[in-house]
């Protein structure tokens, strides 16, 4: 499974972007998983939308973030899923004999409709990297993501984006800024302005997540690099044939 991870500072709306992104995937018929952190609990997760059965919130080690032992909560989570599947569907082979001794007797059926409907496994994993100490230095998110979003609150102060080792933001295949809409618009300007100087050849991407403006624009770029490769390649010399036809 594909994992994306979404990361940043505490408080820069990671968990409301992660909900957004949930959500667009789900409408483009994806299952995804998501991976919350253990300082918060399940209930804000659940009110963006992600339905229980594919939500597991982990509690990372004292100073660790749950990049550690990520591969372990996504075996768990994906082995409940499996777990209560086989349960439903042993249940619903119980009521087939169970209905036929009923019909025998007179006795009528007892409707499927009562027991819940197998879920989808999940093929991509959500992953919100919280409680990192060192800002946007954690090597452990590069590492684990096949999709790094970077999350940028607008008002960020600009030497920390420009000071040396900001891995998550060197290495991020997409940075969203967050926060436009509670930050001063030349404040916001100027760290939107200075992120694409420094990161010419990433999307850069200005969004309002609570309302979900341009958090299409974010899906976009991670369909995109779920793709196959061949095929991204493939989609990108159409677009260029259709460009030089128009």
């Amino acid at each position: 499974m594909k994992k994306i991870v979404i990361t940043g500072r505490n408080d820069s709306g990671k968990s409301t972007i992660l909900g957004e992104i949930y959500k667009g995937l789900k409408m483009k018929n994806y299952q995804p998983i998501a991976i919350g952190s253990g300082v918060q609990d399940e209930k804000p997760y659940l009110l963006k939308g992600i339905g229980a059965t594919y939500l597991t919130v982990a509690v990372p080690e004292l100073g660790r973030d749950i990049i550690s032992d990520i591969d372990r909560v996504i075996r768990n989570a994906v082995n409940i899923i499996k777990e209560k599947n086989s349960l439903i569907q042993h249940a619903r082979r119980a009521l087939d004999e169970l209905n036929k001794v009923r019909s025998v007797l007179d006795l009528g059926y007892l409707s499927q409709k009562d027991i819940p409907p197998v879920a989808a496994l999940p093929d991509v994993v959500l992953v919100e990297a919280v409680g990192i100490n060192d800002g946007y230095k954690a090597e452990e998110c590069r590492r684990l993501a096949d999709i790094l979003i970077t999350i940028v609150p607008a008002g960020i102060k600009n030497e920390i984006i420009m000071e040396q080792g900001n891995i998550l933001l060197d290495e991020a295949d997409i940075i969203a800024v967050t926060k436009i809409d509670e930050t001063p618009r030349d404040v916001a300007s100027t760290t939107i302005k200075l992120l694409q100087r420094i990161y010419r050849y990433k999307p850069i991407i200005p969004v309002v997540a609570t309302q979900g403006i341009h958090m299409e624009l974010v899906l976009e770029e991670v369909v995109k690099r779920m793709l196959d490769p061949i095929r991204l390649l493939e989609i990108e010399q159409e677009d260029s044939v259709a460009g030089n036809n128009a």
